[in-house]
């Protein structure tokens, strides 16, 4: 699950910048906040196991 969270914080910085989980939690509305919980959902994920 890291992996996969690394790989999807790649590749949406590449099309929106590394800064792209606080501005997409900020400004992107409601898909924006549940794209960046999955994404740290799968980030804790993958660090706890």
């Amino acid at each position: 699950m890291l992996t996969t969270a690394i790989i999807i914080y790649v590749i949406l910085a590449i099309l929106f910048g590394p800064e792209w989980p606080l501005s997409m939690f900020a400004k992107a509305g409601l898909l924006g906040k549940i794209i960046v919980a999955a994404w740290a959902t799968l980030l804790i994920a993958g660090m706890t196991a």
